[in-house]
């Protein structure tokens, strides 16, 4: 059995809320947006200005299993103004997965089949007025869907469980180029779940054992015109990626990449897996870089045989361990200077940062399980299932101002006082933004989303 907590899960399901400070810097209560949230998962969100650099604001869109985003009818996929829902169009007819803006417009990807009323079959896109069909979109499998956008080399490319795209045998992952679907070599033989840019290529990672007919276990690269292989890729998931010194970086639950046994955690450097010292004892869930240095965070308790207790750093030769602690690390993130780590770690009041020479709690600390971290307006933001930091009621969500811990306003609260937490920060628009399980933030009804 992993020691990992099941929030990271849920925090694909998350809903949006968010805190707005009033003039000067000092924090208001919290507000809703038109009058409630949306009514059902977010699973999607991004930033898109619909007029570019013209007059119009720039919109967060959310997408997901909702049909309603306020008292606004919005069927999977809607846009907030900062201060009000809208619709787009009359939406989709079943739930939007994937965001991304391509070419000025807004895409969405999905399991529907039509958007506005127009067959588009998994993948549809909004110019501010309608929506539009790329060609047939996807399709030829009974549970199909997109679930992975983004733009390389001035074209669109969307990776899901599909073997068609405008009609094209385009397995699992396929690329627009302005006018038609084309494949990518032959494509996968399993779902595509993730796709970024490495080194002037794709890359993509999923479930898939082959890209282009040759094996590449879960993870694979794609030069313009065939697909290559990472080495020999993973023997299980891959879960958290990110750059270190000029090299990719992998984390999950693997056990070899390349053939080599890297132990949950690898690196490429362009040609070859090689592994960081001899891994960990158990799964890396994140990473990040903070002051020249790899930061892994997961349920592990030994990084290259040294006693790391769910977090630890690299520093390009060897692991050293953070402090460590005695449960898991959900999240980390960098602030002031500090890194911060933040999870079930009983020792420093579920918080800790890390001075450069050792770990010190944050006050008195949390009283449960922080699943979320950022910073926003010069001050650090938690959030999580505790009700209480350093013995003030905060109810979810609590903010650090350098030497106390303080709530924002009531803090969140709902029906199912079982079911309550926090697991998704960021900012927006100058807005606090965080989502989880709830009905309520700072006593105002708000299902799912508020600022």
């Amino acid at each position: 059995m992993h020691r990992w907590n099941t929030i990271a899960a849920l925090t694909l399901t998350a809903c949006l809320l968010a805190g707005s400070p009033a003039p000067g810097g000092s924090y208001c209560d919290w507000l809703v947006g038109e009058g409630r949230g949306t009514d059902n998962l977010v699973y999607a969100t991004a930033a898109w200005d619909p007029d570019g650099p013209g007059p119009q604001p720039e919109l967060l869109v959310v997408g997901g299993e909702f049909v309603h985003a306020g008292s606004t009818p919005a069927n999977y996929v809607a846009a907030w103004d900062g201060s009000t829902w809208h619709s787009l169009g009359a939406g989709t007819n079943g739930c939007v997965r994937a965001l991304t803006v391509y070419n000025g417009d807004l895409i969405a990807g999905g399991d529907f089949t039509t958007a506005g009323g127009v067959p588009s079959n998994r993948i549809a896109r909004w110019d501010g007025s309608t929506w539009q069909p790329f060609g047939t979109g996807m399709g030829g499998l009974s549970i199909a869907g997109v679930y992975a956008l983004t733009v390389y080399n001035g074209d669109l490319v969307a990776g899901g469980w599909f073997n068609t795209a405008g009609g094209v045998a385009c397995d699992c992952i396929a690329r627009w180029n302005g006018s038609t679907w084309q494949p990518l070599g032959s494509g996968m033989n399993g779902r595509v779940s993730a796709l970024t840019v490495y080194n002037g290529e794709l890359a993509a990672g999923g479930w898939f054992n082959t890209a282009g007919g040759v094996a590449c276990n879960r993870i694979a690269r794609w030069n313009g015109s065939t697909w290559q292989p990472l080495g020999s890729g993973m023997n299980g998931s891959v879960s958290a990626l990110t750059v270190y010194n000029g090299e990719l970086i992998a984390g999950g639950y693997f056990t070899t990449a390349g053939g080599v046994t890297c132990n949950y955690i690898a690196r490429f450097n362009g040609s070859a897996w090689q592994p960081l010292a001899s891994g960990m004892d158990d799964a890396v869930n994140a990473l990040t870089a903070y002051e020249g240095e790899l930061i892994a965070g997961g349920s592990f308790w030994q990084a290259g045989g040294v006693m790391c207790f769910c977090i630890a750093r690299w520093d390009g030769a060897a692991w050293h361990p953070l402090g460590g602690f005695l449960s898991w690390v959900n999240a980390v993130t960098v602030w002031r200077g500090d890194l911060i780590a933040g999870g079930r770690l009983a020792v420093f009041g579920n918080i800790a940062r890390w001075n450069g020479s050792s770990w010190e709690s944050l006050g008195r600390g949390l009283d449960g399980t922080v699943n979320a971290l950022t910073n926003y307006d010069g001050e650090l933001i938690a959030g999580g299932q505790f009700a209480s930091a350093s013995g003030a009621t905060c109810n979810r969500i609590a903010r650090w101002d350098g030497s106390a811990w303080r709530p924002l306003g009531a803090g969140i609260s709902g029906d199912d006082y079982s079911y309550l937490y926090v697991s998704v920060l960021t900012v927006y628009d100058g807005d606090l933004i965080a989502g989880g399980g709830f009905t309520a933030a700072g006593d105002v009804p708000c299902n799912c989303i508020a600022r």
